[in-house]
């Protein structure tokens, strides 16, 4: 349980700060050529992943230490 939640804290933070490799890992491969996300993609993929951490840090953090 504690190496998930390890993981899953780094991959909320890689999305926070590197919105943009998120966006080349799962859709950049299927383009050809130069494309980049929208600033609205990075823009919405930052605030769900800082929700998503915040709710993890309330929910499931005290899971652990019950």
């Amino acid at each position: 349980m504690v190496m998930f939640a390890i993981l899953f804290v780094l991959l909320a933070l890689l999305n926070i700060f590197f919105p943009r490799f998120g966006w080349y890992m799962r859709y950049g491969w299927m383009v050809k050529g130069d494309s980049e996300p929208s600033d609205a993609y990075i823009l919405m993929s930052r605030i769900s992943s800082i929700i998503v951490l915040i709710v993890f840090v309330f929910v499931f953090v005290p899971f652990l230490f019950n």
